[in-house]
């Protein structure tokens, strides 16, 4: 398990027990260290004083990770912490081989050690180096069986000594597995905690979603309506109705007229469609072509359409656009098209076109 994907508090924690193993095992290894280098001043054995010495420097090198996990500079402690395991494991095996059962633990302790601490690539390297080692022991182990210096220790006190690092070696994974399983334990509480705060999000958007959804009917609701009272279609008589256009006329808005009107001449089945635009101030090409779309649209369902309310600013646009309004009929206001409805005068000047034949 490495610290890639750590949470923040699962990270405090580790480095927090970090801290009180490096406390721990830092006076352990020089009180270690002064116990072989006092048994080596007794013997007179210059092996153990070397083994020794490996081991205070292995305690200074701890001390010196312990310093840089106090700086926050985790992974760099354990790299240290690590190399110093290593490297004090070899020199000792070297003058004293008949440790070589315990050191063995070495590279073992080192991977679970750093797979505590740290990020995917330096585990890697970590891994190779620990690998080294142990090929190097035991190769070493074979080669020099009796070390590269001879020892003055008695044999009983070799056996002593042997028992006792085994005894530590095991403490010392014991320690390191504890260390590794309440990590576990709190990272499986990290991803409760998480998966309950995703479940909870997630129920959140889900809400937040369906009132969206609420929302963006309402919001189609309220256009119909805009759209419908901005082009409002009044029944005049059966089969008349009348659209009165007020306002700017947009391309948005004369598709919605459009269809708008082409529904409610199929709906109420209506002859004839009284187009009022006295509200509409400003014309250019575009509004009179959209116009001119839903006059022969309106047509195609045999629904006869006049245009009122034209005003004489609109008609000199039309005329200075070249609009052709020739095949259009025309009333200066909806009363003036009902009254000559109900006298049965035609429309317009043009003749009354019914089935495509003129009457």
């Amino acid at each position: 398990m490495t610290t890639d994907s750590m949470p923040e508090t699962t990270l405090q924690a580790q480095n927090t027990r970090l801290r009180q193993f490096l406390s721990a095992y830092m006076p352990t290894a020089f009180l270690f260290g002064i116990v072989f280098l006092v048994l080596a001043l007794v013997f007179r054995d210059l092996a153990t004083g070397i083994s020794g010495v490996a081991v205070v420097l292995n305690g200074a090198i701890l001390l010196y990770a312990l310093r840089n996990v106090r700086q926050g500079k985790v992974q760099s402690a354990i790299v240290t912490t690590s190399v110093g395991l290593l490297m004090g494991g070899l020199i000792i095996l070297l003058v004293q081989p008949f440790f070589f059962a315990t050191l063995t633990l070495t590279p073992l302790l080192v991977i679970v050690l750093g797979l505590q601490y740290l990020t995917l690539q330096p585990l890697k390297r970590l891994i190779a180096a620990s690998g080294a080692c142990s090929l190097i022991a035991i190769i070493v182990g074979h080669l020099l069986p009796q070390g590269v210096l001879s020892s003055n220790l008695p044999e009983w006190f070799r056996g002593t000594l042997q028992i006792g690092s085994a005894a530590a070696a095991v403490v010392f994974v014991m320690v390191l597995l504890w260390h590794f399983s309440v990590l576990l334990n709190d990272m499986l509480a990290s991803l409760r905690s998480a998966n309950r705060e995703m479940e909870i999000q997630q129920t959140r958007l889900v809400r937040a979603n369906e009132q969206l959804q609420q929302q963006l009917a309402s919001e189609r609701e309220l256009l119909k309506l805009v759209s419908a009272l901005e082009t409002p279609v009044v029944s005049l008589a059966e089969g008349i109705l009348l659209a009165p256009i007020v306002g700017h006329i947009d391309s948005r808005r004369a598709d919605t007229l459009r269809s708008h009107l082409l529904e409610a001449v199929h709906v109420n089945r209506t002859k004839l469609m009284i187009l009022d635009i006295t509200g509409v101030t400003t014309i250019d090409t575009s509004v009179a072509q959209a116009l001119m779309m839903t006059i022969q649209a309106l047509r195609l369902l045999g629904c006869r359409v006049v245009v009122s309310g034209i005003s004489a600013t609109v008609a000199m646009t039309l005329t200075h656009l070249g609009i052709d309004m020739s095949n259009v009929e025309t009333v200066r206001s909806p009363e003036e098209a009902l009254q000559r409805l109900r006298a049965g005068e035609r429309l317009a000047h043009l003749p009354m076109v019914t089935n495509g034949v003129k009457g």
